[in-house]
């Protein structure tokens, strides 16, 4: 399982796993943030799956991200790389 951290003053991650995919509830904290979970989303709606990870953005601020259960790592991967996760570990 691949455990991950966050800056908490930048951004504030839940996660909720459901049969076939994970939901992802995200605050983002600055502008600074927001701008590398954009990368995030750009990244991923870039690519040829339509359906690996979905972004929704909520009138309060906040992202829901939807992403199917064998995209997860990939998703936590590029979060890391965009900066939005401060680590990554397998446990």
């Amino acid at each position: 399982m691949l455990h991950y951290t966050f800056a908490e003053n930048e951004i504030e991650i839940t996660e909720k796993s459901a049969a076939q995919d994970t939901t992802f509830t995200i605050a983002v904290k600055s502008e600074e943030m927001r701008t590398r979970l954009k990368q995030v989303r750009h990244f991923f709606e870039e690519n040829k799956d339509y359906t690996d990870v979905l972004f929704y953005s909520r009138q309060d601020g906040t992202y829901e991200v939807i992403v199917r259960h064998d995209q997860k790592h990939a998703f936590l991967i590029h979060a890391f790389r965009c900066k939005c996760l401060t680590s990554l570990r397998w446990a």
